[in-house]
């Protein structure tokens, strides 16, 4: 499947630069927590419909940082939804459900939205923020909890709040 602006092949290809890869990752992570932030509102994402979509919900704690970069004081939920070749994590950021995708990573899984970073490597997940005073990171732990992911075998995925 050719891309019609040409900057990649959207399959496997890897674009041909990081700058290009930070501009077409912020335009659709943007235009999704933009969605994500209006009350009542569900998106709906197509995929074959051969697609298996994996949902998982895992609740995290983090240290005192926690509020500095956007995230709840207490415990709070992060849903994981893996699909199509997609990878996603719903964040909640400033009381509100931010769509992280997943991105390139040396290690653990890395994903992003906007100017946040949800890293999880090895049982501990860093999570970091650009702002106007520089960078800010919190530790988070996951809090154990026995729920079985549930496998859908739809064409689409319906997320709501």
């Amino acid at each position: 499947m050719k891309n019609i602006t040409g900057l990649f092949n959207l399959r496997g290809a890897v674009p041909p630069s990081p700058k290009i890869w930070a501009t077409y990752l912020g335009i659709v992570m943007g235009a999704l927590g933009l969605a994500m932030t209006a009350p009542a509102e569900d998106i709906t994402i197509h995929l074959p419909r051969n697609a298996a979509v994996a949902r998982k919900t895992v609740q995290y704690l983090c240290d005192a940082q926690a509020t500095k970069v956007g995230l709840p004081s207490g415990s709070f939920p992060v849903e994981y939804i893996n699909g199509g070749g997609n990878s996603l994590a719903v964040v909640p950021i400033n009381g509100n459900p931010l769509v992280f995708s997943n991105v390139i990573s040396g290690s653990g899984a890395r994903y992003a939205a906007q100017q946040f970073i949800w890293w999880d490597a090895k049982g501990v997940v860093t999570v970091s923020a650009d702002t106007l005073n520089g960078n800010v990171q919190s530790a988070c732990k996951p809090i154990p909890r026995s729920e079985p992911i549930s496998a859908i075998s739809h064409g689409s995925s319906r997320l709501s709040e």
